[in-house]
């Protein structure tokens, strides 16, 4: 049972030095044993709390955080597999003013308090980031009753999976809304900080951020924030009492990443390799691509939301022909051309996370109704023109200094296809764009259709994996194949 009880009390030290899953203060006494049972007691419960936090002696801001523990929502093999849900109330939230993000930690099965944390988001914009762990991420997956069965695919059985709704407004997240990548980038960041308040034994562990299609432009933007601010810190300047983020890599999918890469090789993905659209809409489109590649340009040379919105104007009708019942996003696959979302999946999870049970089990307040996609978020984003940017560029600084980059693309979207995906990653201004543009795609080790092009040591620094038989959610298409690339790529070891 969820208690509504508010618990106001000092969470115990998120003091580095602490050993793990053990709290202690510079001024501590048998106070911080104590609150430390009465923080597992809370988590265990459900409570909301609002946490004045005392980090070394020093009085941190309160903010709003729930956390719900499950033995066996969502659990895997032999009902292995715990997680825990809640809320982080954001910079500026209120009881009035809500800013409220929602998250599902999934432990790994092995080992959880030390292996990695993966930070898996959503795209749209407007996608859920809990969409991921129920469609294969996580202990559990999705049925077409809306119930759950246990995974064999799990990334959570070696890795922590932390599944976020991002932005606010996205899934179950509520309040304050943003309406561009570089903000919500910055929430992320407030809320990772408050996560590793509560969950502070994770906050040293080698930390991962992966998302796809729009998480093309989400992913850069995090990994920028934290970067930034991991830098600051080293040299005294960051924020007050936040705790370094061992960010460690980026993992992304079939990404919207650069308009411009983006459409100047859809046609060649839609007419030439895949047969999309019939010869009649290919030589139409042709002649307004000039067009839109130069409304990119201008709107790039000259960014404002109206140079931004025009662009989008103009080339969106590239993406609007007549598909003959083919699906965009795999094109092996059947779909309506009137219903734009092509997986019924989606609506599997809607009706599990919107069943009384499990709202209670993961602590959703009255009048928040899950959607699998918010069309108010991508409307604001849109109306902001936040898809025509270069994000792809901020990969090179992060490469730069070490973090590692992976793209692992199903060949058979049309969507966010292959060829405008490496294209930008050729185009690349990192140290590696001369080996990675010269480097040979090496067939995949294994029965699996896929190359690689890796450069660097292990997994590599900068990673570029193509899937033969997988659309544009690759987990979805290659659950077992995506496994291997993951279980290899963040302990960066060699796919052979």
């Amino acid at each position: 049972m969820v208690s509504s009880k508010k618990e106001p009390y000092i969470l115990p030290s998120n003091d580095l030095d602490a050993p793990t899953k053990r709290f202690r203060s510079t001024s501590g006494g048998n106070w911080v044993l104590a609150l430390s049972v009465l923080t597992a007691v809370s988590m265990a419960l459900g409570y909301i709390c609002i946490y004045p936090v005392l980090t070394n002696g020093v009085h941190r801001a309160q903010f709003h955080a729930t956390v719900n523990s499950h033995a066996s929502l969502c659990a895997g093999a032999d009902g292995k597999g715990a997680s825990h849900s809640g809320y982080i109330g954001l910079k500026g939230d209120n009881e009035d003013a809500p800013k409220r993000s929602f998250y599902w930690l999934f432990e790994a099965q092995n080992d959880s308090e030390n292996v990695p944390v993966i930070l898996t988001i959503g795209g749209g914009p407007g996608t859920s980031g809990i969409l991921n762990p129920l469609l294969g991420q996580s202990h559990c997956a999705i049925k077409e009753d809306g119930t759950t069965t246990s995974n064999p695919n799990a990334w959570s059985e070696h890795f922590n999976l932390l599944a976020l709704d991002h932005p606010i407004g996205v899934g179950f997240s509520y309040g304050t809304m943003v309406n561009n990548s570089r903000d919500a980038a910055i929430d992320v960041y407030d809320f990772l900080q408050k996560f590793f308040v509560l969950f502070p034994h994770l906050s040293r562990n080698k930390f991962v951020v992966a998302g796809g299609s729009y998480g093309g432009i989400y992913v850069p933007h995090i990994a920028t924030v934290i970067h930034e601010q991991n830098l600051a810190l080293a040299r005294g300047e960051g924020q007050p009492d936040a705790v370094h983020i061992n960010l460690d890599s980026l993992m992304i999918s079939n990404p919207w990443s650069d308009a411009l890469s983006h459409y100047r090789w859809l046609l060649k993905q839609s007419c030439d390799n895949t047969h999309l659209y019939n010869e009649t809409a290919c030589t139409e489109l042709y002649g307004v691509l000039p067009t839109c590649l130069e409304a990119i340009q201008y709107a790039y040379d000259f960014p404002s939301a109206q140079n931004r919105n025009a662009a989008l104007g103009t080339c969106v009708p590239l993406k609007l022909a007549d598909t003959n019942g083919t699906m965009m996003e795999n094109v092996k696959k059947k779909c309506d051309a009137a219903d734009r979302i092509c997986w019924p999946e989606f609506a599997w999870v809607e009706k599990f996370l919107n069943n009384a049970s499990t709202r209670e089990q993961l602590g959703i307040p009255e009048g928040v109704e899950y959607q699998a996609i918010n069309t108010e978020v991508h409307g604001k984003f849109w109306a902001e023109g936040d898809h025509i940017q270069r994000a792809y560029l901020m990969y090179a600084p992060l490469l730069d200094d070490g973090i590692r980059v992976l793209h692992y693309i199903g060949k058979l979207d049309a969507n966010c296809g292959w060829p405008g995906i490496l294209s930008f990653l050729r185009l690349l201004p990192s140290r590696f764009q001369e080996q990675f543009r010269d480097a040979p795609d090496v067939p995949w080790p294994s029965e699996d259709v896929a190359t690689a092009r890796v450069i660097g040591e292990g997994a590599g620094n900068m990673t570029f994996v193509l899937m033969a038989e997988a659309g544009h959610l690759v987990v979805l298409d290659q659950p077992k194949l995506v496994k291997n690339i993951v279980e290899h790529w963040v302990d960066n070891r060699p796919f052979n």
